[in-house]
């Protein structure tokens, strides 16, 4: 399986199937789910009914369902809710079953073939070189820049070993990526793209870390083990090493933070979510290469419990 090679996987679509799942007291085939979210006469046009194929594999694919004999059942997260999940519950179920590391390990040491692809090992992939992109640069998109940085990243020769192998990839990443809270659209109407900036995603990982003051380095390293495809993670870590050059990430090539996760940070302070200083004769991290000022410790204004 594989959640970004099916077109026309749709993730709010995904939502109101375990939604409808949730809801319902009568088991579901795929066929009879299928019937009564498109029911005859309603559209038909033979590719109708790809939309509900195409989000029913991908949520198999990272286990928020499972096909039994023929009949679907929530797993999971997704079980475990007794109540509709609203967009921000389903974003961070969503978080739990992507960065599902037990189950899929490292996605980048896994040889070629169906296992390359098993649970959401292309989408962590694909995720994790869209974030080490510079946050500070151009949007990314698939006609604009994204070809000509994976050939000068990964590889000129094997497209094969890309994160994102052709536009069709690109489009279904684009989808998930933003509902996943991973990236951010450009607000610029001529520059169109998606920006790799994990502002959302980062402000959930927020709401499990205690609120209180502790040393940026200590923060970043939480931040990477509870989003493995940001600079730290294990996921990220992985795919640098394989990288011709090596993080491409001009922040990290310029000693200071990943740009995402700089760029991201800047934003929750002015929500007022995180606080940032700099104490004398502490270690810290500028925040991106055009501050001149380390930043030694965050204070988290709110978050998770003690």
């Amino acid at each position: 399986m594989a959640v970004l090679n099916p077109p026309r996987s749709l993730p709010w679509l995904g939502r109101a199937i375990i939604n409808f799942l949730i809801d319902s007291d009568k088991t579901w085939t795929e066929e009879d789910l299928t019937a009564a979210f498109k029911p005859p006469g309603l559209n038909e046009d033979k590719s109708a009914n790809e939309g509900i194929a195409d989000t029913l594999y991908v949520l198999k694919a990272i286990e928020l369902l499972t096909l039994d004999a023929g009949t679907l059942t929530l797993t999971g997260a997704a079980a475990r809710s007794k109540t509709a999940l609203t967009p921000v519950t389903f974003r961070r179920v969503l978080q739990e079953h992507v960065f599902d590391l037990a189950r899929d390990g490292d996605p980048w040491q896994v040889e070629s073939g169906d296992a390359s692809t098993a649970g959401a090992r292309d989408l962590t992939r694909a995720l994790s070189w869209f974030l080490a992109q510079d946050a500070l640069g151009l949007p990314l998109s698939w006609t604009g820049n994204i070809q000509q940085l994976q050939a000068a990243q990964i590889s000129h020769q094997d497209k094969k070993k890309w994160a994102l192998m052709n536009d069709t990839r690109w489009n279904a990443f684009s989808r998930w990526a933003r509902v996943l809270g991973m990236a951010s659209p450009s607000l610029v109407q001529s520059k169109p793209g998606l920006v790799p900036l994990p502002v959302v995603a980062i402000e959930d990982a927020l709401e499990d870390i205690p609120a209180r003051r502790m040393p940026i380095g200590e923060f970043l390293g939480i931040l990477a083990a509870k989003i493995p495809v940001l600079h730290g993670g294990l996921i990220r870590t992985s795919l640098t090493q394989l990288l011709l050059g090596g993080d491409p990430d001009p922040g990290i090539r310029n000693d200071c933070a990943d740009s995402s996760i700089g760029q991201a940070l800047r934003f929750l302070e002015d929500r007022g979510r995180l606080a940032l200083t700099t104490l004398p004769d502490a270690d810290g991290v500028r925040l991106s290469r055009f501050d001149t000022t380390r930043q030694t410790h965050i204070t988290l204004l709110t978050g998770g419990t003690k």
